[in-house]
């Protein structure tokens, strides 16, 4: 029974201005559509719009999300989970597939994804079937580049697990692999050594 100076609760729709926790919407971001800042006063976890890297993700073996950065403005954020997510299935599905060559399955590099209108996905798979995953908007990603970048991302996520801080399985929070990370996303393309 509810207390005598709680207000009586509706069992109807909600109003427009009273709306369950779960769809509250988020504070406006710092970069509206009218007004957005420009690339070279990005903050220092986003990088500048030329970059072709738009989001990095580690998927661990029971596809449970270890880590996911973007390196766009917020809009995009969502959206990119949803291009991460798909591509996963596309995984399952290169790896699970009966029909493919033994020397194929133990190549690391997936190579292409899924591609999409403005976005293409990058995939590779360790031996412990955790999931790497580049999103570009390059549209002419050499492989070379792509297999290079993978290696170090798997270096870093090798140092980070590594840790004896780390629990196995759980999300990777550590700022210095998020600072690896960003390194080896700027230095994409650029040959240099991250």
């Amino acid at each position: 029974m509810p207390s005598p100076s709680s207000p009586p609760r509706a069992h109807g729709p909600t109003t427009s201005r009273e709306q369950p926790p779960s769809i509250r919407r988020a504070p406006p971001s710092r970069c509206s559509r009218v007004n957005c800042r420009p690339a070279d006063s990005a903050a220092p976890d986003q990088l500048p719009s030329g970059n072709m890297i738009v989001c990095v993700a580690v998927v661990g073996h029971q596809n449970n999300p270890l880590y996911l950065q973007s390196f766009t403005e917020a809009d995009d954020a969502l959206k990119l989970h949803h291009v991460v997510h798909c591509s996963l299935d596309v995984i399952d599905e290169r790896v699970n597939n009966p029909k493919r060559s033994a020397p194929t399955l133990n190549e690391t590099f997936l190579g292409l994804l899924y591609p999409t209108e403005n976005y293409k996905v990058y995939g590779y798979l360790t031996n412990t079937k955790v999931k790497f995953l580049m999103v570009t908007t390059d549209l002419d990603v050499k492989d070379a580049d792509a297999r290079n970048f993978f290696r170090k991302f798997h270096a870093a996520y090798v140092d980070a697990v590594s840790n004896p801080f780390h629990v196995p399985g759980k999300k990777i929070a550590s700022r210095s692999f998020g600072a690896r990370v960003s390194t080896i996303v700027k230095s994409f393309g650029s040959g240099t050594v991250g």
